[in-house]
């Protein structure tokens, strides 16, 4: 007995574990299968054969009767067609070239008596009747004298009034005026001498001659024959049906006409019964079609007949092989169970370790991460401490044993300040501009740059999809990024190679990149040809500080800032990469909504350090900054550009300051203080209505990088390490007081 809540399985899945565990009988199954599918083909093919030899049977004696009544019908439209010439004839006999004359001499009683001879011996001719040009009877062979009757509104008399041919023309069934019955006319126009018009000569047909006809040449009890204008138009049918008169149906048979003076064709929905096969011929002299047809029912009733005598044995054929496989099968149900539980064991197992070293690398990344930022954080502040003491240094002294050891030590704090945003690319704590950017001519830009910078060796490729999207990134973070990427593709190629760098369009989903937002992405590929990675190193390359590189020749920091700005900014980035066949980062960045906006003029260079000490002369600067050595450098180098700077260790102190009446032009904060944050305190000055000018000098804002923050307050925001001389430029500009 199965035990109480263990899963049933299915019968469909014991047979797929019988599969996996033997190898005879996945070749038994497939003998099997080959079998049982020539079997059920060869059934199925002669049963179709069959099916097809009915059809074309039953088509070829549709064509036949077809054909037959198409003659029928043409002949008893001939003899009509004759009636009429010959009193066309007879009237361009006599002279006749006006409708005046025309009226005057065919209205006699002796006309009369002539249409009556000439309808005599045709039965499908009703009457004949001669009508003036202002569409009045003149005679009719039906009765004498003649009704006061007017057909200028008929079809057949405004078309042949208007068209001067000697064909004739045969007009919608209408009911006859004199009988009620159905009936047809066809007409024929009496010309003038120059095409004058001068009347028509018509005869009426009755339908009830055709539908007569036809009924006696019905094609078996469940055949019907119809007769159709040209356009559409049901004039006769039988078995007699509603609609005379009218275009019913969907009328296939003007399509395959429009091919072909003749067709066979299945209707999915006859007019009665259901689908027919349907046989229809267009008369060649008259704009009239014949249809005869069978339901498909009564072609097929032997053919069922046979087909189900045939399908049962091959079913019965089937069934037997079948039953023979599952029999088989049965043997080894015994490895069923042991297959199931091993497989179902390891798969947990994978999916448990899979689960673990994802969260063993999340909470790792997390805090390294965390670890960056702070350290980040805190060294530029270093730096700016450094760097302001350093421009002192330089300001103060012209000789140059002082003044060039200065500089070089500037140039390092350059290097720690693009190696503090690094760390903060890949802890996503870095400020970013994001804006829309034409990633295609910054590509063409980042090329050109690098055919100058990577060597003769690596030939440079790039190849920019047409109709690309502009995305939504930090210009300046993005080059560094490419650039960043270049360079390592250089060094995996010291032997020179070939750098692709291709920019397209991508829609893509989590299963592209991991935690990837579905949407539309700018996709920036950067490829190389060079040594590639094995799988251990390309699972940690985007890991701060790690590098295959040698001592001094990389800080492992390349990879891990192109991984923060990519995510930082709304995407992701993928690598691909195997030993010996170069490697692939490619970096999806998040379309934009609107336009590229157009590049930003480049920098104008900073005035000279010596224009410094009269900066800011007359501007009052508040410095807020819990860094001893930064706030001090800071004031140090305000007051030597001019500025009167007054010093505070923390926020809470600033605030007590301008509450004892202390107005300074501009105030200068960090963001990250004990007790209070700049941000905070900024807040609480608009709150107050104190409009004075704020800048906010910090090693990260990370509360401000969003756009909303800064809009709140009215405030400019610098990244430290800043430049001195930037610092007292954006100060001045700020200062409400004349420079």
């Amino acid at each position: 007995m199965r035990p109480q809540g263990a899963p049933l399985t299915s019968f469909p899945a014991r047979w797929l574990a019988h599969l996996r565990a033997s190898r005879p009988l996945r070749i038994l199954l497939f003998i099997g299968t080959l079998c049982v599918t020539m079997l059920l083909v060869a059934t199925l093919h002669y049963i179709g054969s069959m099916r097809e030899h009915e059809l074309e049977g039953a088509e070829r004696e549709l064509s036949t009767l077809n054909l037959s009544l198409s003659e029928q019908t043409a002949r008893a439209m001939q003899s009509v067609n004759l009636v009429l010439g010959t009193i066309v004839e007879q009237v361009r006999a006599e002279g006749i070239a006006t409708p005046e004359a025309y009226v005057q001499r065919m209205s006699s009683r002796d006309t009369h008596e002539m249409l009556r001879a000439r309808t005599s011996g045709v039965p499908q001719l009703d009457a004949v009747t001669m009508i003036a040009d202002d569409g009045r009877l003149v005679n009719f062979s039906r009765f004498y004298p003649i009704p006061q009757v007017n057909v200028s509104d008929r079809d057949y008399f405004s078309y042949l009034r208007d068209h001067d041919t000697p064909e004739p023309f045969i007009s919608e069934p209408v009911r006859n005026r004199g009988t009620g019955t159905w009936t047809i006319y066809l007409a024929r126009r009496v010309s003038g001498p120059g095409g004058r018009f001068v009347g028509l000569v018509l005869g009426a047909i009755e339908l009830s001659y055709f539908e007569g006809l036809y009924k006696a040449l019905q094609p078996d009890g469940d055949g019907s024959i119809s007769l159709w204008r040209r356009d559409g138009i049901l004039l006769a049918r039988h078995p007699a049906l509603p609609g005379v008169g009218s275009a019913v149906g969907q009328r296939r048979f003007l399509d395959v006409l429009s091919q072909s003076g003749a067709g066979v064709f299945v209707a999915p929905d006859g007019l009665d019964a259901g689908p027919r096969l349907v046989a229809t011929r267009a008369l060649s002299d008259y704009p009239l079609i014949v249809n005869v047809t069978r339901t498909i029912d009564a072609v097929l009733v032997d053919w069922r007949m046979q087909a189900w005598s045939i399908g049962l044995a091959g079913g019965v054929g089937t069934a037997a092989l079948l039953l023979a496989l599952w029999a088989l099968a049965r043997q080894f149900r015994a490895y069923e169970t042991a297959t199931q539980a091993t497989e179902a064991a390891r798969q947990a197992l994978e999916a448990r370790e899979e689960a673990e070293q994802a969260l063993r690398q999340s909470q790792k990344m997390e805090a390294i991460g965390q670890l960056t930022g702070g350290v980040a954080h805190d060294f530029n502040n270093l730096l700016q401490a450094i760097g302001i003491n350093l421009h002192v240094i330089e300001s103060r002294s012209c000789d140059e044993r002082i003044v060039g050891p200065a500089r070089l030590a500037l140039q390092a704090v350059e290097r720690g300040a693009t190696l503090t945003q690094h760390l903060l690319a890949f802890s996503r704590r870095q400020q970013l501009r994001p804006m829309p950017v034409d990633v295609g001519g910054l590509v063409e830009r980042i090329s050109r740059l690098l055919g100058r910078t990577i060597g003769q060796m690596v030939r440079v490729e790039v190849k920019i999809a047409p109709g690309l999207w502009p995305a939504m990134i930090d210009p300046t973070q993005l080059e560094m990024a490419l650039l960043n990427l270049a360079l390592n593709a250089r060094d995996a190629m010291p032997g020179g190679g070939t750098l692709r760098i291709t920019a397209g369009n991508r829609v893509a989903d989590p299963e592209t990149v991991p935690d990837l937002a579905p949407g539309d992405y700018v996709s920036v590929a950067v490829s190389d040809t060079g040594t590639g990675m094995p799988t251990e190193v390309a699972a940690r390359a985007f890991e701060p500080f790690f590098t295959t590189k040698e001592v001094g020749r990389g800080t492992g920091l390349g990879l891990s800032m192109v991984h923060g700005l990519a995510t930082q900014s709304g995407g992701g980035v993928a690598l691909s990469s195997r030993p010996g066949e170069g490697t692939t980062v490619t970096l999806y960045l998040p379309r934009a909504a609107g336009p590229a906006v157009a590049e930003p003029p480049a920098a104008q260079p900073p005035p000279a350090a010596e224009a410094a000490p009269a900066l800011g002369a007359g501007c009052a600067v508040l410095l807020v900054d819990d860094e001893e050595l930064v706030r001090t450098a800071t004031a140090e180098y305000l007051a030597q550009a001019g500025f009167s700077v007054r010093e505070v260790a923390d926020a809470a102190a600033a605030l007590s300051l301008l509450e004892s009446g202390f107005r300074p032009d501009v105030i200068v904060t960090d963001h990250m203080m004990p007790g209070m944050t700049g941000l905070e305190m900024a807040r609480k000055l608009r709150a107050r209505q104190d409009a004075t000018p704020i800048l906010m000098v910090t090693g990260y804002a990370e509360d401000l990088t969003s756009t909303a923050a800064v809009r709140e307050v009215d405030m400019t925001v610098l990244s430290k390490p800043v430049e001195p001389a930037r610092l007292a430029r954006s100060i001045r500009d700020m200062a409400s007081v004349p420079g």
